[in-house]
């Protein structure tokens, strides 16, 4: 603990100045201090201090559960990481309709009978959106299954997830990607035709039209996996799911091709891949430094040589505690002014392996699971269940209005560091708003929110925090993580 020159006095107590104005909480602490005249000392001793030596303790934990579901790319392939282990994603997905299939005598609104549609061909287009991880010099192929049960559009899916798939692949290729290209071509699967004609059948009938979603899903198992070969140890790509836009198709679709009986132009029904959809995501981490990292056992930094690591898409990482935080005044009262905590990462030796661009923090309980915030309200107008995520201010107090300005912070390039100010948060808890049980890193990414499907609106954040990315994260030592903390005291 140090005592600060005289000269920053003044520039701290402004600091406080401007936290009571801005935290009511704070003005609460210093509420007890007798009256006193403009220019008299006040008659309780206040001390304007500030520590750099707090004690911060570091864990690499594994969470319970990592969301993956509607994420907004579909994650496929597998590489070998030397610290996280071998990582394989596979991507479960339903097409829909982009618009109704329907299918009229040419220049009329007359609906063509079912017996003058003739099938020509289907093919499944995969567009790359630029995300990739690991060597993508190397050839895999990519593989497509049926899965054999439709994706149920109410459950909320994350990495470990399954679902049914027939043995044999719809179709299957060879590729070597080029995320990074500007001019990457799509690869395209040509599709049996049994698969494509089993879609013509729903030509001009309620299943064909894309308000009735859920009745194409029920005649027609649209689901597909999306998966590499077995031996390919290469890299893990991203795709986008498909999308319409001033009538034009963009990413990942499938294309029907037919022609009407005595015509000669070729027309097309095309099925976007941005139904229902999640990415389930394997690791063996076996001979690595995390090969005993499980489900609720903290592996301490001492363990592994005081490293501590994160990866979103597998779960894995780092818990910050600081057990001595309630020390700052023993038997009195404190008024944190700020408090920067500044997370210096390693720098990755291998240019494959890149670090997060954001970071968030997010409250652990007792075992280490993320505490959630209550649900407010019941169906459609439900809000809240997404962790407790550390605002820029505050919280005030519990309820979700505290917590949904939430504080992300980038990488600062030239220093290599992520710098949060936690000196509300931190008033929070040395006021026994916010338990003291620790914070875990979170790598935003994906979707900014995720939509109600029903009403389009906002449902939570989860999406977007909780992230199936493959970005990673290793912090060496005690220098990786510092906290310096302004604070005044009242006895």
């Amino acid at each position: 603990m140090k005592m600060l020159p005289n000269a920053i006095t003044t520039s701290t107590r402004n600091w406080l100045g401007r936290l009571f104005l801005l935290a009511g909480s704070v003005a609460g602490v210093l509420a007890c201090e007798e009256p006193k005249e403009i220019g008299l000392s006040p008659t309780t001793p206040v001390g304007i201090l500030y520590t750099d030596t707090l004690t911060i303790t570091r864990e690499t934990i594994l969470l319970d559960s990592v969301r993956s579901n509607d994420q907004s790319m579909l994650l496929v392939g597998r590489y070998t990481d030397p610290v996280f282990g071998k990582i394989q994603a596979k991507a479960f997905v339903q097409s829909r309709f982009a618009t109704d299939f329907v299918v009229n005598d040419t220049l009329t609104n007359v609906a063509t009978t079912p017996s003058r549609i003739v099938y020509d061909s289907t093919r499944l287009v995969l567009d790359l959106n630029g995300a990739w991880y690991g060597d993508t010099t190397i050839r895999q192929e990519i593989q497509v299954f049926r899965l054999t049960d439709s994706l149920r559009q109410a459950q909320s899916y994350d990495i470990s997830s399954v679902v049914g798939s027939e043995a044999t692949p719809l179709a299957k290729r060879v590729i070597r990607p080029r995320p990074t290209a500007r001019d990457s071509v799509p690869a395209r699967f040509p599709l049996p035709d049994a698969y494509g004609k089993q879609i013509l059948t729903v030509a001009n009938t309620d299943a064909g039209k894309v308000a009735n979603n859920a009745a194409f899903q029920a005649q027609f198992r649209s689901g597909l996996l999306l998966t590499s070969d077995a031996t390919a140890q290469a890299a893990m790509l991203g795709f986008q799911p498909g999308v319409i836009s001033n009538s034009t198709i963009f990413g990942s679709y499938v294309a029907v091709y037919y022609h009407v009986q005595g015509e000669t132009s070729r027309r097309t029904q095309f099925l976007l891949l941005n139904g229902k959809r999640f990415n389930q995501i394997t690791t063996d981490r076996s001979a690595t430094p995390l090969a005993r990292l499980q489900k609720g056992v903290p592996l301490p930094a001492a363990a592994t040589g005081g490293f501590t690591y994160n990866q979103p898409a597998t779960g894995v990482t780092t818990k910050l505690s600081f057990p001595s935080l309630k020390n700052l005044s023993p038997g009195g009262r404190v008024a944190i002014n700020r408090a920067d905590l500044i997370i210096t990462p390693t720098v990755p030796t291998n240019l494959l392996f890149t670090n997060p661009g954001l970071l968030a923090l997010a409250e652990v309980n007792e075992k280490n699971q993320l505490r959630r915030l209550p649900v407010v309200g019941t169906g459609i107008s439900a809000f809240g269940g997404f962790p407790f995520l550390v605002p820029f201010m505050g919280p005030f107090d519990r309820t979700p209005g505290s917590f949904v300005q939430v504080q992300q912070v980038g990488r600062d390039l030239l220093r290599n560091t992520y710098t949060f100010e936690l000196g509300g948060y931190f008033q929070s808890i040395v006021a026994n708003v916010s338990p003291n049980t620790g914070l875990v890193l979170l790598s935003p990414g994906g979707d900014l929110l995720a939509s109600n499907p029903q009403t389009g609106g906002i449902s939570d954040q989860t999406q977007f925090y909780l992230t199936d990315r493959l970005w990673r994260m290793i912090m060496d030592g005690k220098t990786s993580v510092k906290l310096i903390v302004f604070y005044t005291t009242s006895t």
